[in-house]
């Protein structure tokens, strides 16, 4: 279960900025779209983030992509590599200090942890792990502190005695990262977490993840669930076939490369999927199957749709946070819709997935949809410095923002900003 999560100095973001999934207690939201963290609050199974190009959505769901790429590969590091973080660019001190980043969750042995780090290019400049247990007190127990190579760490909760000792966490590298490979229980835990329970993916480009959905073909009663999440959809596909690429048939530098990102594990390699479509006689009558190519065949938006299924279905069944940059794009606004809706809803979503994702589908702010309460609503509006701030509609004054009000005809009226303020588009001929 997200709880919150937080980052500053990182590309677009100079200041500090939070996107919490705590839902409010404001009792005219009432229990919709919400579930209990057992901790005395409740969290929200989905939000969604509005904003002009370039104000920060995209950057807000690539910060939390770099966080768990740095904690997933930092580990294997060289003595001598940079770290790929961007601070932010439009103001000299920002260049000088380090980025921020920080995630709140609750594992599944219901404790509650708050991990963070502070980077440069050269260096880690601080980390921390605090642990919380859910016995109705608020204090946390610090796990360990980091400031640049001196480390404070609670022997008897967290032990990384052997690593400190004999010098084996490296400027560049993430204790929580070196702990996890020593089999530190819970380092394990902390990063298992982060790297398989939280997935983050692009709307823009669906040959990301087009490889998982494919495999997952394999396994049938997945592919059972993929084909009906398809067939809701409307899209006649009656079945799919993934197509297997040899790996010897490709260039020896591309084989190697593979071999190296795929960790001398055994990797399948997919060229496409064949979908099947109905074939009817002179009198309608269905007479058996077409092939077809997903890639060559199918629309881009059926494609997306395939290679978004086995994402969303794997978290809905485990539990899992998706995050996804332009859900939106080469989608119908309705099956954007449903996708919320599965999130949404208990009975579709029993074991508290949770969906955060950005747009510019002002549909789905639309009375009629019904499909957010005011604490999901997020925006993003850059300043006059350059520097991209977030907040909630929750935010506003309850006399500003009612639950009755039309949250999309405001948004585009500029109610509550994160609009681009357009100039006057006749002129630019005539200069």
């Amino acid at each position: 279960m997200l709880i919150q999560f937080s980052v500053k100095n990182y590309k677009t973001f100079a200041d500090e900025v939070k996107i919490s999934m705590v839902a409010s207690k404001d009792d005219t939201l009432k229990e919709k779209n919400v579930f209990d963290s057992g901790f005395g609050y409740d969290l929200l199974k989905s939000a969604v983030v509005y904003g002009a190009n370039a104000s920060g959505k995209t950057k807000l769901i690539e910060a939390m992509g770099f966080m768990r790429k740095l904690i997933e590969k930092s580990s294997g590091y060289n003595s001598t590599q940079k770290i790929d973080v961007q601070p932010f660019r439009l103001n000299t001190q920002n260049e000088k200090e380090p980025s921020l980043f920080e995630v709140i969750f609750i594992e599944d042995d219901n404790k509650m942890y708050r991990y963070g780090f502070e980077v440069t290019k050269e260096k880690i400049i601080s980390e921390w792990l605090f642990m919380r247990q859910n016995n109705g007190k608020p204090k946390e127990t610090e796990l360990f502190y980091r400031e640049e190579q001196n480390f404070e760490y609670n022997k008897a909760k967290f032990k990384v005695k052997n690593l400190i000792d004999n010098d084996r966490v490296k400027h560049n590298t993430l204790l929580l990262s070196r702990a996890d490979v020593d089999n530190e229980k819970t380092a394990n835990k902390v990063f298992h977490w982060i790297t398989d329970k939280w997935r983050t993916i692009s709307g823009l480009n669906s040959n990301n993840y087009l490889g998982f959905t494919a495999s997952k073909l394999e396994d049938q009663v997945f592919k059972n669930q993929i084909i009906s999440f398809l067939k809701d959809a409307d899209l006649g596909i009656q079945d799919l076939k993934p197509k297997l690429m040899d790996l010897e048939d490709l260039p020896k530098q591309l084989q190697e490369l593979i071999l190296k990102e795929s960790e001398g594990k055994e990797t399948k390699l997919f060229s496409d999927v064949t979908t099947f479509r109905k074939k009817y006689n002179e009198l309608k009558e269905p007479i058996g199957l077409v092939e077809f190519s997903m890639e060559d065949d199918e629309s881009s938006g059926t494609g997306k749709y395939f290679a978004l299924s086995a994402p969303i279905l794997d978290a809905l069944l485990n539990g899992n946070i998706f995050v996804v940059d332009e859900l939106d794009a080469a989608l119908h606004p309705n099956l954007v819709c449903k996708i919320v809706e599965l999130f949404n809803s208990s009975l579709t979503n029993p074991k508290n997935a949770q969906l955060i994702f950005n747009t510019h589908n002002t549909n789905l702010l639309s009375p009629d949809a019904k499909l957010f309460r005011r604490d999901q609503i997020w925006f993003t509006e850059k300043n006059h410095y350059g520097a991209a701030i977030l907040y909630s509609l929750a935010d506003f004054k309850t006399d500003k923002v009612r639950k009755e009000d039309n949250y999309e005809r405001n948004y585009i009226l500029g109610k509550y900003g994160a609009i681009p303020f357009l100039g006057d588009f006749g002129k630019i001929l005539n200069q």
